[in-house]
């Protein structure tokens, strides 16, 4: 029976201190919670400005047909023309 009590009294000793360390690391928990939430935030605003800049691009593209196109007229009506 004494062994039993004292087998009892070592594992309520051994929780108390499972418990001191969980109360210690809290800080620690609540740190990386707080670092992967701005790191959520900030991968949420890279993927809007990526696709604001994929959009810019892609007008970018266009103006630059139209510009192309342009040329190749001034072109042709030199060559045309002026030749």
């Amino acid at each position: 029976m004494h062994n039993i009590e004292s087998t009892i009294v070592e594992l309520g000793s051994i929780f108390q201190q499972l418990a001191h360390m969980v109360k210690e690391q809290e800080e620690t928990i609540q740190r990386i919670d707080s670092s992967v939430e701005d790191a959520q935030l900030n991968v949420e605003a890279a993927h809007g400005e990526i696709l604001k800049y994929f959009q810019s691009v892609t007008s970018n593209r266009w103006l630059m047909v139209k510009i192309f196109l342009i040329l190749i007229v001034f072109f042709i009506v030199f060559v045309v023309f002026l030749a």
